[in-house]
């Protein structure tokens, strides 16, 4: 019998095709492009202090990003982006020209904090958009392993790439930069060219009709996202990422709030430019190692209460023990970090899967949270950094970081319980049921069980049904009114969240 972590590893070996391992490597190529230009102002700063990039930059990267995320929400509401509707070609191509002219601009022409500042803008207008079609990429994997492990290994191999990018002198790692930026010009437009022509399997979406030959015949599903269905959906998926959302962005304010003080009073905890990276690697390694390891995914529930509250705690040790650990507890709290947002991002794209929802409208209002936040903690820890009354500025970052951390605690200790209180009403709904009476109404409430226990679509679920019954993927296909090949992509699909890779073993998994 084949053990936990064999299985885990059998199942992502299975379910890790070609095209995932490619939005893989375009994920982690967004995200050194993103994360670099960000920290080094566009190559202009080459060695930035810590997190805490130059501030007329952040003020206008702030700025783009805020403009970026309201026209981008404003398309989405009115039906006007739809799904694989956001051209980032033109972004990645400014990006690139913005290297270019930053490189070869004489010095003093950029010194300017009005300069500065108008890049910081080009990157908030630019980068959001590139990150936002990031993100539909990832949306388009149906595994909820193949999706962690997808953000873990990006992580992995992002900071890997920052490390790398740091021994090189200054013109190469620019060259890199750009031509990093140029590859993700057609490599975006492969992708997304190919997992359009992907059927979907949205829970609660209104199903496309099917042209025979498993693609979506355009304009019917798009419709339901026009107009107030498309807000309402919206506000369904923000429900179930709200907890989430509130908690990246509670790691933003505080993140900045540490940083900018850190870099205004020159503190002896200041944390160094290496530690995001070692945070990132830590938590990729950690991840990954769960997945293999256990065969599963990290549960939404156990995220709510422990993961979540525990990882914003972590700030509390840092005025207190950060002169004595010093750079290894920075890499604690950005493992802690680190692990918030891969988290929170699984789980937004998660419930988009599950409201049948674009990530347009959630990704644009999870992006200006976090940003607003990251503002306001900067604004925190540049006024407890300039103070001068001895040691006053440091106890009160210290009040400041446990009240944002105690309300933290007390708005995801709310949105637990009343997560939890619609499950005790359903588990009291299953008690009082009579016991099924025919083979009909047991197979009924095994494919329910099923389907709750392994998240699983409504079409997987249908093929659940089929498969339990023994039929071939043909059968299937007739029966659904979808092609064979469409069956097949369920099947691979229904075969990596079960952990099976036969129907035999399906049968067995029915009849337990």
């Amino acid at each position: 019998m084949a053990t936990v972590s064999e299985k885990g590893i059998g199942a992502l070996r299975g379910a890790l095709t070609p095209a995932a391992w490619a939005v893989l490597i375009a994920y982690a190529l967004y995200r050194l492009v993103a994360y670099t230009s960000y920290v080094t102002n566009f190559g202009f700063f080459a060695d930035p202090l810590g997190y805490v990039s130059d501030l007329p930059f952040m003020i206008g990267a702030a700025l783009g990003n805020f403009t970026s995320c309201a026209i981008v929400f404003a398309l989405y509401a009115t039906g006007r982006l739809r799904r694989w509707g956001l051209d980032c070609r033109s972004a990645l191509l400014i990006v690139a020209l913005i290297y270019l002219v930053v490189a070869f601009a004489p010095a003093p022409l950029l010194e300017e904090g009005v300069a500065t500042s108008l890049l910081g803008v080009l990157w908030g207008l630019t980068v959001t958009v590139v990150r936002f079609a990031a993100i539909e990429l990832l949306r388009a994997e149906r595994s909820p392993m193949v999706l962690i492990v997808q953000l873990a290994v990006a992580a992995f191999l992002f900071a890997l790439g920052s490390y790398g990018l740091r021994l090189l002198p200054p013109l190469w790692s620019t060259l890199f930069e750009v031509a990093a930026a140029l590859v993700l010009v057609p490599l975006f437009g492969f992708l997304r060219s190919r997992l359009s022509r992907l059927p979907d399997d949205d829970e609660g979406a209104v199903p496309a009709a099917d042209d025979g030959e498993g693609r979506a015949v355009a304009g019917q599903e798009d419709a339901a996202h026009v107009g107030p269905a498309g807000l309402a959906r919206f506000r369904r998926t923000l429900a179930e990422s709200s907890t989430p959302i509130l908690a990246a962005s509670f790691f933003e304010l505080v993140c900045g709030l540490v940083n900018m003080y850190a870099s205004c009073a020159h503190a002896s905890f200041a944390i160094s430019a290496q530690v995001p990276l070692e945070g990132s690697l830590v938590c990729s390694v950690l991840v990954i190692a769960f997945v293999a390891l256990t065969a599963r995914v990290p549960h939404s529930r156990f995220m709510y209460l422990v993961v979540f509250p525990g990882a914003i705690a972590v700030f509390l040790a840092l005025p207190y023990f950060g002169e004595v650990w010093g750079r290894s507890l920075g890499t604690v709290i950005y493992s802690a970090y680190s692990f918030t947002a891969m988290l929170s991002m699984f789980c937004v794209i998660r419930a988009c899967r599950r409201t049948g929802d674009e990530v347009y409208g959630i990704a644009a209002f999870m992006a200006a949270a976090t940003r607003l936040c990251l503002m306001v903690g900067l604004a925190l820890g540049w006024h407890f950094g300039n103070l001068r009354e001895g040691s006053t500025f440091l106890h009160l970052s210290i009040v400041c970081v446990t009240c944002v951390y105690v309300l933290g605690m007390v708005l995801l200790l709310w949105g637990f319980r009343s997560s939890r209180e619609k499950r005790v009403v359903k588990v009291v709904e299953v008690i009082v049921e009579q016991p099924p009476a025919t083979f009909e109404e047991f197979r009924a409430a095994r494919v329910e069980e099923l389907t709750e226990r392994y998240d699983l679509s409504p079409r997987e679920r249908d093929v659940l049904v089929g498969l339990a019954q023994g039929n071939t993927a043909a059968s299937i296909a007739e029966g659904l009114c979808i092609s064979t090949s469409t069956a097949q992509g369920y099947i691979k699909s229904l075969y990596v969240k079960l952990g099976v890779n036969k129907k035999q073993q399906v049968i067995d998994l029915f009849q337990r």
